[in-house]
């Protein structure tokens, strides 16, 4: 009888493994579609999702580390991408932005942690960049996206990390 437990306690554990395991291959299935880049070998080390309620309002964060080359070189034959530097409106909108005649707070952060932006900072790599609001003439230009005459925020950002091989990916809803 005891033995029995055993097997069934064992066997339980290892279907949650299992299912534990596809839960990240489908959200890795689902970057790589929203990127138009295959993050299939990439390893998820860090996520966080405040989404829900009633409007679905939140943000996702996932950090994927790359082990090859092959994730880098599908960023550089993307059209979807972009090398750095970034705009002066997705630096404000990833890590703020204050100076003498600006006080901006970092949007993508997690529990209102206004001090440390989920995204590191970083200095070589590449950016995708999709504002989807109902407002964005063209989805693919961050220019005005941060317009204060929008009454939100809608959009997904990724940047790949080219020192470290990370990629950061968000998406932020309002």
């Amino acid at each position: 009888m005891k033995i029995k437990r055993i097997i069934c306690a064992v066997l339980a554990l290892a279907i949650l493994a299992a299912l534990a395991g596809c839960g990240s291959k489908s959200e890795l299935k689902n970057i790589s579609k929203i990127l138009s880049v295959d993050c299939s070998g990439a390893e998820i080390v860090s996520q966080y999702d405040s989404h829900g309620g009633f409007h679905g309002d939140g943000t996702s964060f996932y950090a994927l580390q790359c082990s090859d080359s092959s994730t880098l070189e599908a960023i550089q034959a993307s059209d979807e991408w972009k090398p750095f530097p970034l705009s002066d409106s997705l630096k404000t909108a990833i890590w703020g932005l204050q100076d003498e005649e600006h006080d901006y707070a970092p949007m993508i952060i997690k529990d209102n942690d206004w001090d440390n932006p989920l995204i590191p900072q970083v200095e070589n790599g590449y950016y995708f960049f999709r504002d989807r609001h109902s407002f964005a003439a063209d989805p693919k230009d961050d220019s005005a996206f941060l317009d204060e005459s929008r009454p939100s925020y809608n959009f997904t950002i990724a940047i790949y990390d080219t020192d470290t091989n990370m990629l950061y990916y968000s998406e932020f809803d309002t």
